[in-house]
């Protein structure tokens, strides 16, 4: 292996991790948002072809619904190290460890194989063309991940996906393409992150879909306590 190789298989993910304890900041800039009445923002990037991304969203939606904070999706589909070699093996383990972590939150997994990024691609683009602002991206993103991964294990096609397309945005025709996809995985390159699904809290990092319990202890404390 490379020294290259094992900088971005080995360094990069512990420097990573190693970067998301640093939370003064995050908890200064926090005060001042909750003085003047502000919201929580979870930052979360996801890929439809990624069951991660499916347990991280449906489960941070639910209980983020408790708190005062508002959850933010950037849909991507050029994730993972380049070139890694294990990346078909990743995939594969993936989905079966998604279907445990699924579990976890009484959530039964039925698709059985990994979905190839460019026959979902689509969904990111649609993703990306609605707005942030009353949580219809979300909502967009949550049904769509939520039929891939919960729903139907068969080959995909956009036909299906359409009517949750109008659902959320209206009687406009779903784009072909949208600049929100690659600047979502511009951003992520330029912060170093190598893989869905990511979730910022106010500086810090976190995997998303194994560490919820962790981002709600985030917002703990900077002081977006749940809703008794």
């Amino acid at each position: 292996m490379s020294i290259g190789d094992t900088i971005q298989r080995r360094v990069m993910p512990r420097t990573i991790v190693g970067l998301s304890t640093v939370r003064a900041p995050g908890r200064v800039a926090a005060s001042v948002r909750r003085a003047r009445g502000g919201r929580a923002t979870v930052r979360l990037f996801v890929a439809f072809d990624d069951p991660y991304s499916a347990v991280a969203l449906l489960g941070l939606r639910e209980r983020l619904a408790r708190r005062p904070a508002d959850l933010v999706v950037e849909a991507v589909v050029k994730r993972g190290i380049k070139d890694d070699p294990a990346v078909a093996a990743k995939r594969a383990h993936a989905v079966t460890d998604a279907r445990r972590l699924a579990l976890r939150d009484q959530r039964m997994l039925v698709r059985q194989a990994p979905l190839v990024a460019r026959d979902v691609a689509f969904l990111a683009t649609w993703t990306a063309a609605l707005p942030q602002a009353g949580g219809r991206r979300v909502a967009f993103a949550a049904a769509a991940l939520e039929h891939l991964w919960f729903a139907s294990g068969g080959a995909v096609t956009p036909g299906p996906f359409r009517a949750l397309w109008h659902e959320h945005a209206g009687g406009a025709e779903p784009p072909a393409a949208h600049p929100g996809v690659a600047a979502a995985e511009a951003t992520m390159r330029r912060r170093g992150l190598y893989d869905t699904p990511i979730a910022t809290v106010h500086g810090q990092w976190f995997f998303a879909h194994e560490r919820q319990a962790q981002i709600e202890h985030r917002l703990d404390e900077l002081g977006w306590g749940a809703a008794a």
